[in-house]
């Protein structure tokens, strides 16, 4: 299968931690363990549409990374899901992913400014960096699992944030690249709770390493490059610069 995944530069698509919350969510994470990886996340499941998403943090407060993983069903395999470090979905930028329509995955950061156009990609200091043994797609389901570096803006602890979610039945137009068109969220969207707290692990770093890495960009150009990782093959996108000003995930957060 292939692994599209691509490396921003700048600044931008930081977990902004401190910030009290502003309302109450309905539902908070629960511990779950990745049979594939054997990594411990808190996840929020929403029963409804199947849509899930778990998170690990490393045991020291101080690390700009996590591990992520993005699992939901797909259409006769169409779709996307995504989250949000934040609450509000509008704004503060989002992880979005997909299949490519040939077996594979496509991730990409996005940008929502409204409800009904495509969220722009959203450059920044940040990358993902694909789990294979935790990541699959098939007609019916998709199952992402990663490592985020330089997505957390760690200067303050809380024990628990705000995010959102969204997922969407319409298949992606231009799958295979990571500026595919998104439709509408038509399946549903919402908001949880996570217990970042007991997200943390001493053994982060264990599954951190599962993580494969992509290679650098050609400087000042935009390229796209295949990386062989055992039966699955990363393809990354690179090339663009940054945006000037960047914005933060605003987390709603709960000590």
């Amino acid at each position: 299968m292939q692994q599209n995944t691509r490396r921003h530069h700048g600044r931008g698509l930081l977990l902004a931690l401190g910030v009290s919350a502003s309302r109450a969510i309905a539902q908070t994470t629960s511990p779950f363990t990745d049979q594939a990886t054997g990594a411990h996340l808190q996840r929020f499941v929403d029963t409804k549409t199947n849509f899930s998403f778990g998170i690990a943090l490393p045991s020291a407060p101080d690390s700009n990374s996590f591990i992520g993983q993005l699992s939901f069903p797909l259409v006769d395999g169409a779709g996307w899901g995504g989250f949000s470090l934040s609450s509000d979905l509008n704004g503060p930028p989002l992880v979005a992913c997909w299949p490519d329509g040939h077996g594979g995955v496509v991730s990409s950061f996005r940008q929502a400014f409204n409800g009904k156009e495509n969220p722009p990609e959203a450059p920044g200091a940040f990358s993902i960096k694909p789990i294979p043994d935790g990541t699959s797609a098939n007609n019916t389901f998709l199952t992402f699992t990663f490592l985020c570096e330089g997505c957390i803006d760690a200067t303050e602890t809380v024990s628990t944030a705000n995010m959102a979610w969204a997922l969407a039945s319409q298949p992606v137009q231009s799958p295979e690249s990571t500026a595919g068109v998104l439709a509408f969220p038509d399946t549903s969207f919402g908001d949880f709770l996570a217990n970042l707290a007991a997200a943390r692990s001493a053994e982060f770093d264990t599954w951190a390493a599962f993580a494969q890495p992509v290679s650098p960009p050609a400087s000042g150009t935009q390229t796209s490059q295949d990386t062989a990782i055992g039966d699955l093959k990363a393809r990354q996108t690179s090339g663009r610069t940054g945006n000037t000003g960047g914005q933060a995930f605003d987390t709603d957060t709960d000590n």
